[in-house]
């Protein structure tokens, strides 16, 4: 236990010393708080949009935050350490490579709890937007999103040989996913076809129990089972094809 509180802590600093991680957590859930703040809270808005565009926001500001950190930075890292050789030679120290698998669930999953602490109460405090209705359900859709994203995250890096190629893995998933999710756009503006597909991805999924549990409804079973059958295919996938060198 004592080796694997020193390799999350170590794990902890790199991801606040890269830039890209810096910027995308806590920079970019911080910059879109205060752009949508700044033009949802005129006096001149509409509250009907105004309320329809609050159920919206939070649960993308969160979703979009996890699947870059799952999908883009966890991957290209593990790849990048298994290029380097650092993995190999980790098997030959009492600090086995696992431990670097667990150390990064361990910083990300943290990442993603300090994310969504702060989307909620930056834009509670400074714009008065409400706060969740349904905390329990924010709590269970939240974990099952940050499980199912994570294994998704882990089949990449099992599957990319170096650093690059795990980028370039990672972006062909996240961009189409973003577009068949219903973060890029809310679900109500896609075609009923995509809109109902869209509840059976990872991040739709997520969307779904989330933006649920914002407005007070606990997520749908649907969407929940959709999360840990995601989570548990990928993440044996990802176990079995996973090599340290």
């Amino acid at each position: 236990m004592r080796a694997l509180r020193k390799l999350t802590f170590t794990e902890f600093k790199l991801f606040v010393r890269a830039p890209e991680s810096v910027f995308f957590v806590p920079g970019l859930p911080l910059l879109l708080v205060v752009v949508f703040g700044v033009i949802l809270n005129p006096a001149g808005t509409p509250e009907a949009m105004r309320s329809s565009l609050l159920n919206y926001f939070p649960a993308m500001v969160l979703v979009l935050t996890l699947a870059i950190m799952s999908i883009l930075i966890m991957p290209s890292t593990l790849a990048g350490y298994r290029e380097k050789g650092i993995l190999r030679r980790l098997a030959t120290t009492p600090t086995k490579p696992a431990m670097v698998l667990v150390a990064q669930l361990i910083v990300s999953g943290g990442m993603a709890l300090a994310t969504l602490l702060l989307v909620t109460l930056a834009g509670n405090l400074t714009f008065g937007w409400t706060m969740p209705k349904n905390v329990t359900g924010v709590v269970v859709a939240f974990v099952l999103g940050v499980l199912a994203l994570l294994a998704l995250g882990l089949f990449v890096a099992s599957i990319a040989r170096t650093g690059n190629a795990a980028t370039g893995i990672g972006l062909f998933v996240f961009f189409p996913s973003l577009f068949l999710s219903g973060v890029a756009m809310p679900a109500e503006s896609m075609p009923p076809g995509i809109a109902r597909i869209s509840e059976y991805t990872p991040l739709g999924a997520a969307m779904h129990g989330l933006r649920d549990s914002w407005t007070g409804a606990f997520p749908a079973a649907s969407h929940l089972i959709t999360l840990a059958v995601i989570t548990v295919v990928f993440g044996m996938i990802a176990v079995k094809l996973f090599r340290w060198e």
